[in-house]
């Protein structure tokens, strides 16, 4: 489920994308927003688990949480931890239903291209940060940006949410369809909420199983995954696509191929990931143009699935479908709501 533009930064405008943080230092907890119970907690603290190679240990529930990835945000806002959040990065695209009324009103720091400089974040008085990609990108100094460990110097637990380097993009046995589950159920033993985690967790298993069941048997479909460029060009070798019966064209860790490989991919399918304010009318056009002899390209089988719903969230099994769908229309799978 990687791609293009999350590989390097997903749908934001294809420039930032990967992150995570944690810091403490306050003891004073924002209040719950109106009309907005405080999450209840059921664990013993502390608790320890293993993240990007390091042991964390939580002393207590993290009571402030800057989030500096919007899939992390989703998947705080779906456990319903809205009033342990007092921070996040500025949105890329829009919330999935499921929690976009508890999304409003969240304060952002940095933009949806950047992240929050070390003292824009710092004067959160976070103790929890999270965001993808401990290396660099939004721990970078040079870019002014707070450093992990600077982070955790001022008190901070650093969580890495489905990515820990920026290797982990192109490896699809490090991130793919299953790293939100394992981000959801970190996060649930984190706040004392795994129960939640779990029904949620439940939920994403039984809308992939559907699929999973559905194209059983169907005949693989040689299907390539474009995410923009005029050459080279941006493509994806996404796990989705095998999880729903078709076969990736290019290498698991291809990023950039030349007109001529994709010319000669053969793929019989092309799915365009878009995100805010890319074309979709034009991506295709571009296709048709530049590739009419690729079987896809020929039969009509160019099909739009936006980014935000193939990164690691809570709406990756409604890429997942679209997908499926996509590759086998006589499937007539029902999309999940977001």
């Amino acid at each position: 489920m990687p791609h293009a533009v999350r590989k390097i930064g997903l749908g934001a405008g294809a420039a930032c994308m990967l992150l995570l943080l944690v810091t403490a230092c306050s003891g004073t907890e924002a209040p719950s927003p109106a009309g907005r119970t405080s999450s209840q907690t059921s664990a013993s603290y502390p608790i320890s688990l293993q993240n990007c190679g390091r042991k964390l240990t939580i002393a207590t529930p993290p009571k402030r949480v800057v989030s500096l990835w919007q899939s992390n945000t989703e998947a705080l806002l779906a456990l319903g931890l809205r009033d342990k959040i007092v921070a996040t990065q500025q949105a890329y695209s829009p919330y999935p239903r499921s929690v976009a009324k508890l999304a409003a009103g969240l304060k952002t720091i940095g933009s949806n291209t950047s992240f929050p400089s070390k003292e824009a974040l710092l004067s959160e008085q976070p103790d929890f940060v999270t965001g993808q990609v401990l290396d660099g990108f939004a721990f970078d100094t040079s870019q002014g940006y707070a450093s992990v460990a600077q982070l955790q110097q001022n008190g901070a637990t650093v969580y890495g949410a489905n990515l820990c380097s920026s290797k982990d993009a192109q490896n699809t046995k490090r991130w793919n369809i299953d790293s939100v589950s394992k981000t959801l159920r970190d996060y649930g033993k984190i706040f004392g909420v795994s129960a939640k985690a779990d029904a949620v967790v439940d939920r994403l298993d039984a809308e992939k199983e559907k699929v999973v069941a559905a194209a059983k048997g169907e005949k693989p479909v040689k299907t390539a995954y474009f995410n923009g460029g005029t050459g080279p060009l941006i493509v994806l070798a996404d796990d989705l696509i095998s999880t729903a019966g078709g076969k990736n064209v290019f290498p698991a860790d291809a990023v950039y191929v030349s007109k001529e490989a994709f010319a000669s991919s053969g793929a019989e399918v092309i799915l365009v990931g878009t995100f805010p304010g890319q074309s979709f009318s034009a991506e295709k056009e571009f296709l048709q143009k530049t590739f009419p002899d690729v079987p896809a390209v020929r039969t009509g089988r160019i099909e739009e699935v936006p980014t935000r719903e193939t990164d690691s969230s809570i709406s990756v099994m409604v890429g997942l479908t679209k997908i499926a769908n996509a590759l086998h229309p006589g499937l007539g799978l029902t999309v999940p709501s977001s």
